[in-house]
C-alpha cells in the first residue's frame, strides 16, 4: 500500500498546471463567447454615448464578439488569426469616424477586463481558484494591449480626418477666392467646408509680410486659427461676422485685431462678397508697414491705392498742383506741405497750430501762401480733394 507521501505525489502529478487551467478556462469561454459578449453589451449600452445612435447595434454586437475572442486568445497564448490581427486599431479608427467621444470608447474597452475576468472565474474549479487568481495580470495585460491599440487607432484616425478636412477646406476656399463669387454650387461647398452660413457677413483681413508670424499668433490666441488661409505668400483671415448689437464692437471688427499689422477690408455682406474684399485687401496691403503698424482700413489706404491706380495721370496731377512750389526754397516748401497735411487731418486751424506748436495766424498765413502759389485753396472742399490726391501721388503711403 503506498505511503501517504507517495499518494500525495501521485495526486500532484495528476493535477493540471495553472497554465493548463487557464487554457481550459479560455477554451470554455471561447465556446461560451456569445453569452459573454452579450453581458458585455448590456453594460456598454449603459454608457450615454453608446445608448444613443452613434454606433449601430449590429456593429456593437460583432465588435464585442470579436474583441472578446481576441482577448481570450491573448490570455491563453493562442494564435491570432488574420481576421483579428488588426481588430484593435480598426476599432479605434471606426469609432473616431462615427464620432464617438474617446472617453466613452476607452471606458467601454476597459470594461472588457471585469466582464472577461468574471466570466473566466465562473469556469475555474474551486480547488484551482487561489492559484488562478494570480493570473489576473494576464487578463489585465491583454486588455491593456487592446486598449492601447484602440487608443492609437482612434488618434490616428482623428489626425487623418483633420488633415482631410483641412485639405477639403483649403481646396474649396481656394476655389472661392479665385472665383467671382457667383457660382452657387461653389459657394455652398465652401460654406460647408468652412462651417459657415453663406448669407453671413465676413471679416477679411490680410497680414503684412513682415508681421505674419505675429498675426498668426494673435489669431490663434483669439481661437479662430481654423479660418487662416495661405495663398500666394499671403496670410489671410476669413472670419464669419455677426450683426452688430448694442454693447458689441462695431460690425466687421475684432478688438484683438487692432494691434496686429494687417489690412481689414470692409465687411463682406455674404460669402459671395469675400473674393472682392480679398482683392481690396491685397491691393491695400502695401500701406501696412513697420513705420505704420497696426490695423489699417480703406480709410487709411484709399489715398495710396488711388495714387497707384491713377498711374501717369496721377503724376501729371501732382505736377500740376505741387509744381508751382518749386520756385520757393525747400525749407519753406516743406513747412507749407507739413501745415497743409496737418490741416487736412483735423480741418481745424487751432488743432493744426497745436500740433505744429505755432500760432494759429501762422497756420492761416501758410495755408494762404499755399493757395497763392498753387491756385488750390486748402479750405475749399473741392480744391482740398485735388490737393489730397496730389499729395498721395507725390508722397507714396503718406511718407
Amino acid at each position: 500500500m503506498p505511503s501517504e507521501a507517495s499518494a500525495d505525489a501521485v495526486h500532484a502529478s495528476r493535477r493540471p498546471a495553472t497554465r493548463s487551467v487557464v487554457s481550459e478556462v479560455v477554451s470554455d469561454c471561447l465556446a461560451d463567447i456569445d453569452r459573454i459578449a452579450h453581458e458585455y453589451l448590456l453594460e456598454v449600452q449603459e454608457i450615454d454615448d453608446y445608448a444613443g445612435s452613434l454606433v449601430a447595434g449590429q456593429d456593437l454586437e460583432e465588435t464585442a464578439v470579436a474583441s472578446m475572442e481576441l482577448l481570450l486568445r491573448l490570455v491563453g497564448g493562442l494564435p491570432i488569426p488574420d481576421r483579428l490581427a488588426g481588430l484593435s486599431e480598426a476599432l479605434g479608427h471606426r469609432r473616431a469616424q462615427q464620432g464617438l467621444p474617446l472617453e466613452s470608447l476607452l471606458r467601454a474597452v476597459r470594461m472588457d477586463f471585469r466582464v472577461l475576468w468574471n466570466a473566466m472565474l465562473e469556469k475555474v474549479p474551486a480547488e484551482f481558484l487561489p492559484n488562478f487568481t494570480k493570473d489576473a495580470v494576464r487578463v489585465w495585460e491583454a486588455v491593456e494591449f487592446h486598449t492601447i491599440r484602440v487608443h492609437a487607432g482612434y488618434l490616428n484616425e482623428l489626425a487623418t480626418m483633420a488633415q482631410e478636412k483641412e485639405t477639403r477646406r483649403a481646396f474649396f476656399l481656394s476655389g472661392l477666392l479665385n472665383s467671382d463669387g457667383k457660382d452657387p454650387q461653389l459657394l455652398g461647398q465652401a460654406a460647408r467646408a468652412l462651417g459657415v452660413k453663406p448669407e453671413s457677413n465676413f471679416i477679411v483681413a490680410v497680414a503684412a509680410g513682415h508681421a505674419q508670424k505675429a498675426f498668426r499668433a494673435g489669431v490663434l490666441r483669439a481661437g479662430v486659427g481654423q479660418f487662416l488661409h495661405e495663398r500666394d505668400g499671403a496670410l489671410i483671415l476669413i472670419l464669419e461676422d455677426v450683426p452688430a448689437r448694442v454693447g458689441r464692437e462695431p460690425e466687421g471688427t475684432r478688438p484683438w485685431l487692432a494691434p496686429l499689422d494687417c489690412f481689414v477690408a470692409p465687411p463682406a455682406r455674404s460669402l459671395a462678397g469675400v473674393p472682392r474684399m480679398l482683392r481690396i485687401a491685397m491691393e491695400s496691403l502695401p500701406v501696412v508697414t513697420p513705420a505704420r503698424p497696426g490695423l489699417q482700413t480703406v480709410r487709411d489706404a484709399w489715398g495710396a491705392v488711388a495714387a497707384t491706380r491713377l498711374g501717369e495721370y496721377g503724376t501729371v496731377l501732382a505736377d500740376t498742383v505741387l509744381g508751382p512750389l518749386a520756385i520757393i526754397s525747400g525749407h519753406e516748401r516743406d513747412r507749407l506741405i507739413e501745415t497743409v497735411q496737418a490741416y487736412f487731418q483735423s480741418g481745424s486751424v487751432s488743432e493744426t497750430a497745436g500740433e505744429l506748436y505755432c500760432h494759429r495766424n501762422t497756420v492761416l498765413n501758410r495755408l494762404a501762401r499755399f493757395g497763392q502759389l498753387t491756385g488750390f485753396d486748402p479750405a475749399n472742399p473741392q480744391d482740398a480733394a485735388t490737393v489730397i490726391a496730389a499729395l498721395h501721388v507725390h508722397f507714396p503711403l503718406g511718407e
